[in-house]
């Protein structure tokens, strides 16, 4: 979706990623050439060499066809992963250059995520805002109006947001707990807090209302702030979530390509956009693919081994220590992360096909081999899966369950043999689909 010429904008960062340089141009079409030589496609035609090679040639070269750092890796809904120079983004479809030449329409219904590797740029950001929808927008806070939060991002400009879906305001390496506060905490660098109702921000102070008065807290002095949680969290919306290589994560609109630009709005904003050289990835929300870490559960059951004092409540998109999500050198970007024994439900509403997930032991553990845990699949209460003895160092193949008009969904993680011994359990990747594969998907 273009912003039309007159409509305010986002201010745009000056810096751009552009080749220049005969010799940065080169080793940029060597590396290129490495990638495209390590696509797995079926064999072509020498007219498809030619194309591959004169797409190295166009990006080397700067050509517009080839937008900003050139390939990516273009996830389909069936989890279908392959390279790709991306060439515009439509109303109902995304088009790209395959590595081998040949230009593709990806149908949306059917795009599950753009993405690449780019290296981490810091622009001095402390904070970020951090959203119900597990959105993280660095910046810092200018002002509460009303029942919006003002935020001034360097990247994205000035932003206004509701207050009813802030989580936290943190460090870039903090952790939040998805244990929500019952008021807001502010925690200061010197390990001290200030519990209450944070009733404003901005001007270098938070204004916090205190069963004792009202205290003013320097703003320099606040490493985190955590909001009370509010009642009705909602699965979020279909959308597209943007990442930024400062870190940054937020969810807009349909975006569209004007050149070097990716342009998009972000709701409750002016339209507006960012250099495509600054995005690292581009993620449907809720179309062909759920997540069901972004999806209340219904119901969240943590229950201790006898005698045991420890607490492990489930993590969405980390960790049940808080950590990546992690088998050996891989990390996943959602999953669940549990400790036995954990139940967790989803009500299903009949418009997704099927059930899918991978799980594995906790690869942060070093001592995961040692355990042992039982874990089912359920529908309605009845399993539909179940493995016993799931041990440290093994992936799962990929399971997939389909939902038969189901009306809910269950995860539980029981004790094995070995009781509660580093009985953390990851669930990788599961997700509501649209469509049902025709086959068992294999494992990777």
């Amino acid at each position: 979706m273009r912003a039309s010429a007159d409509a305010p904008s986002i201010p745009l960062r000056s810096r751009r990623s552009r080749f220049s340089g005969h010799v940065s141009g080169r080793l940029k079409a060597l590396d290129l050439k490495s990638q495209i030589s390590n696509f797995k496609s079926p064999i072509g035609t020498r007219r498809r060499l030619i194309a591959g090679a004169a797409l190295v040639l166009a990006i080397a070269a700067g050509s517009p066809r080839a937008r900003a750092d050139a390939l990516w890796n273009l996830t389909t809904s069936d989890f279908h992963t392959s390279s790709a120079a991306l060439v515009g983004i439509s109303a109902d479809a995304v088009h790209v250059t395959s590595a081998s030449g040949e230009d593709q329409t990806v149908p949306l219904d059917q795009l599950l995520e753009l993405s690449r590797p780019l290296p981490a740029r810091s622009d001095g950001t402390r904070y970020f805002l951090i959203l119900q929808d597990g959105d993280r927008i660095g910046g810092d806070p200018v002002a509460i109006v009303g029942e919006q939060i003002e935020w001034q991002s360097p990247a994205l400009g000035d932003l206004r947001l509701p207050l009813r879906q802030l989580v936290a305001i943190a460090g870039a390496d903090q952790t939040i707990s998805d244990d929500r506060p019952r008021e807001d905490v502010v925690s200061l660098a010197n390990g001290d807090s200030v519990h209450g109702l944070v009733t404003a921000l901005g001007a270098g102070k938070v204004a916090v209302q205190t069963s004792n008065g009202n205290t003013d807290v320097p703003l320099g002095a606040v490493a985190s702030i955590e909001f009370a949680a509010v009642a009705g969290r909602s699965t979020p919306r279909q959308g597209f979530r943007i990442r930024l290589d400062d870190g940054t994560s937020v969810m807009a609109t349909l975006p569209s390509l004007d050149g070097d630009l990716l342009r998009f709005t972000i709701p409750g904003n002016p339209p507006g956009g960012i250099e495509l050289a600054q995005v690292a990835a581009i993620e449907q929300v809720n179309g062909p693919v759920s997540w069901l870490s972004l999806r209340p559960p219904s119901e969240s059951v943590y229950i201790p081994y006898i005698g045991s004092a420890q607490s492990w409540p489930a993590r969405m998109d980390h960790s049940v220590t808080g950590g990546v999500l992690r088998f050996k050198e891989q990390t996943f970007s959602h999953g669940i992360g549990v400790h036995a024994y954990s139940r967790l439900t989803w009500p299903l509403d009949g418009s997704w096909s099927a059930f899918r997930t991978r799980y594995a032991i906790d690869g942060n553990d070093p001592d995961a081999l040692a355990a042992d845990v039982t874990m089912r699949i359920k529908l309605d209460g009845h399993t539909v899966y179940e493995q016993p003895h799931v041990h440290g160092g093994v992936l799962s193949p990929v399971i997939v369950e389909n939902l038969a008009g189901a009306k809910s969904l269950t995860l539980e993680a029981d004790f094995g043999d070995r009781m509660d011994t580093r009985a953390r359990l990851n669930w990788i990747e599961p997700a509501l689909l649209k469509h049902a594969p025709a086959t068992q998907p294999a494992g990777d």
